[in-house]
């Protein structure tokens, strides 16, 4: 499956956010908006700390935090137990395998019926699926 990517660079998608452009924040989210494997920070920051000199594991962690808070990366607790971040922009839902532990990327559709919900403001919808993938299937 692909999902278009943003044509947004990750300098104007934090100035659209109104965060300020650091070098750290750059780094993370331009690794995430690239990268579709949903990766932890302990990923994110063995992939992006040989650019960047002054990363340390504690910034991804706070880094991360912030892009979430921002909207700007989705944060996904996988059956595993850990935060995994996706940089992905725009609506999709996750696949997790239960037996190899990776998570992907899926099409769904943003017109569910809310009927029962009437009155209620829906705010933010997230579809994760569960079960064994093609490869360990």
């Amino acid at each position: 499956m692909t999902i278009q990517p943003t044509a947004l660079s990750a300098q104007d998608r934090l100035r659209e956010a109104g965060i300020r452009v650091t070098g750290p924040r750059v780094a993370i989210l331009d690794f995430l908006m690239k990268d579709k494997s949903h990766p932890t920070c302990d990923r994110i920051f063995e992939a992006v700390k040989a650019n960047s000199e002054k990363m340390s594991l504690a910034s991804v962690y706070n880094v991360t935090e912030k892009l979430y808070e921002a909207g700007l990366v989705r944060r996904l607790l996988s059956p595993d137990g850990e935060y995994h971040y996706d940089g992905v922009y725009g609506f999709h839902g996750h696949f997790f395998c239960n037996k190899c532990n990776s998570i992907y990327d899926i099409k769904c559709d943003r017109n569910i019926n809310y009927e029962e919900l009437d009155g209620a403001v829906v705010q933010t919808v997230a579809l994760s699926t569960y079960g064994i993938c093609p490869q360990c299937n």
